[in-house]
């Protein structure tokens, strides 16, 4: 059965988009991922209905013939292919081994207009062109960049040389024909649709040459910008577009005057882009095409949660969601590690990968606290009431009251967990024992409890809405105290032993009620959510395969995981696949289930 994460998707691209290709004949259009996912989507279909993966990873090398019945393609290994786009069957393929293949990576490749010849450019610098089907093929050396494409008659075709020079080959005669030199080097190159012209970008501008003797038309200077990634051509071929890392900027042929500067909202943009002709549509790193307004999120990377609230972290972006709706997008100063929501769903705490830990009001998105540079790569954060505590990198505890500024510093603590309240801290001291702290005073606030065993404390967690808590010792032993007891005899509080875990466990959880307790289990690029019965002493589940961020919402024991296509895909404890809150293109989401889309923002539809 086909993942819920997979419905109401934009895209069926689970990594960065890195090549696009656009017929306008026929409508059809082919895209092409950093893992060699191909996809194929016809005029009359709402979404790809063919994906299959021809080869390695694609860096730019994807082409459709006229028509849209081929498609070309292009792997980092040296692989290239011409495929039917009604099932994906090769009609020609050839490959390289090992080094003689990564040698010759394609960078860009182009069909004929009829499908009878294929054309590539490859990063050893060698424009090859080959005979469909026979597969003879030619080579020229000399060449550079990704830029390689037929006329309209497929009589000629035109790349760059590594001097940044366009030229162009009259394929009968299988001689350079003559082109004025352009004074700044160009990156890109195209003919334009009639064939009568030729557009070249760079970093410094964009000029235009003319086919029929090589003469150098007109030119547009730029300055500063973040460099041009991409060139395209509208279908009518009245108007050229420079592609950078956040601007579309649109120039009128054959006068190049500029028209229209926009951003096109690609998060991380790849250069990869199509123009159709209802628009510019541009790939970023999500796995979508992004058509211009607000930018996309990108894909989520991290995710946490509490009761109604859920946290998706997209690179520097949050979005706050509450029960089905998306409330708020915050723009954190750099990109984030990981971030977390209160229990009060009051205040958001973003942990950047390479700066101090911030605190933002979860309503007006507002940054309230900086806990300064010292937090930079804490190694454990959390937020209980108004009490933020940060286990600092160079070694040590320390926590904040965010609305007072009070601050407090434990030098000697090896871990930390805070109450989900605020209400208490605990710490592990350096002989491995365990403390519990009052956050306002920095004093003991109960009797510290008993240790389990000679073993020191590697992992602590409060049970989310008890006074009792859980604690795995360095030998994996499970443990759980109820601090209750120990309070009401004035005594310390006795523990008991629940099981021994005999793989490593990165993150713990005590779930509302106190019968569970999950732990996450780290396992390569993946991981495991296991779900312990603290009463039973034994794991009841064991949910496999997860994003290795995923998370456990400690009020109802949800597992929170980031998924493909800006989502987050929630759990129960037995790994059944419950709701998917999805961040859309434009600042548009919905969030759905199994039977119904249970909220969506008011312009979802179109985007889906």
């Amino acid at each position: 059965m086909p993942s819920l994460v997979e419905h109401f998707r934009p895209s069926v691209h689970d990594s960065a988009i890195t090549a696009a290709s656009y017929d306008p004949q026929s409508g059809t259009l082919a895209t092409a991922d950093a893992t060699g996912r191909v996809s194929i989507q016809r005029s009359k279909d709402a979404s790809a209905k063919l994906t299959f993966y021809p080869g390695g990873p694609v860096r730019g090398a994807l082409a459709l013939c006229r028509g849209g019945q081929l498609v070309a393609v292009g792997d980092d290994d040296g692989t290239v292919g011409v495929y039917r786009t009604l099932d994906g069957d090769p009609i020609f393929r050839e490959s390289r081994e090992g080094e003689r293949g990564r040698i010759r990576g394609m960078r860009g490749v182009a069909l004929s207009p009829e499908g009878s010849s294929l054309a590539s450019i490859a990063k050893d610098g060698l424009i090859r062109i080959w005979s469909l089907p026979q597969g003879d093929r030619k080579a020229w050396k000399g060449f550079s960049g990704s830029s390689v494409c037929f006329d309209a008659r497929g009589q000629r075709l035109l790349a760059m040389d590594h001097e940044g020079q366009p030229q162009m080959m009259d394929l009968m005669t299988m001689r350079t024909l003559p082109m004025d030199r352009l004074q700044t080097p160009a990156q890109h190159a195209r003919f334009t649709p009639d064939g009568t012209m030729v557009i070249a970008a760079g970093p410094a501008g964009i000029s235009l040459l003319q086919v029929i003797d090589g003469r150098l038309l007109t030119s547009f200077a730029t300055r500063g910008g973040s460099g041009i990634s991409n060139l395209l051509l509208s279908p009518d071929g009245t108007q050229a577009a420079a592609l950078t890392r956040r601007s579309i900027h649109i120039f009128s042929l054959p006068n190049l005057e500029l028209l229209e500067s926009r951003k096109h909202g690609a998060p991380e943009s790849t250069g990869a882009a199509i123009w159709t002709p209802s628009a510019i549509r541009v790939a970023g790193n999500d796995g979508q095409l992004h058509s211009g307004g607000i930018q996309g999120p990108g894909q989520v990377t991290a995710t946490s949660g509490f009761g109604p609230h859920r946290i998706a972290v997209h690179s520097k972006r949050l979005a706050v969601w509450t029960n089905h709706r998306k409330v708020l997008e915050i723009d954190a100063s750099k990109p984030l590690q990981e971030a977390h929501i209160d229990r009060d769903g009051k205040y958001v705490v973003a942990v950047p990968e390479s700066a101090g830990v911030e605190v933002y009001d979860s309503e007006s998105g507002q940054c309230v606290f900086l806990a300064g540079e010292e937090t930079t790569h804490s190694t454990h954060v959390a937020i209980g009431g108004q009490v933020l505590a940060t286990q600092l990198a160079k070694g040590g505890c320390r926590w904040w009251d965010v609305t007072t500024r009070a601050g407090f510093e434990l030098k000697w603590a090896q871990t930390m967990a805070l109450s989900h309240g605020g209400t208490w801290l605990g710490v592990v001291t350096p002989a491995g024992a365990v403390r519990i702290i009052n956050p306002a005073t920095g004093k003991d606030a109960v009797t510290a409890p008993t240790p389990l065993a000679d073993v020191p404390v590697r992992l602590l967690a409060f049970v989310n809405r008890r006074p009792d808590l859980l604690i795995l010792d360095e030998e994996g032993v499970l443990g759980h105290y109820d601090l209750a007891k120990g309070i009401r005899s004035r005594t310390p509080s006795v523990g008991e032993d629940i099981l021994t875990i005999h793989v490593p466990v990165d993150a713990m959880w005590g779930i509302k009620g106190g019968k569970y307790c999950a732990l996450r289990l780290p396992e390569n690029d993946r991981c495991s959510i296991v779900c312990v019965d603290i009463q039973q002493k034994e794991v009841i589940h064991d949910v496999r395969d997860l994003h290795p961020n995923s998370w456990v919402d400690a009020e109802n024991g949800l597992i929170l995981e980031p998924a493909s296509g800006s989502a987050i895909l929630e759990r129960t404890l037995e790994g059944r696949e419950r709701r998917v809150f999805r961040s859309l293109n434009g600042g548009e989401w919905v969030c759905f289930d199994g039977k119904s889309i249970l909220d969506a923002s008011e312009g979802a539809a179109d985007v889906i």
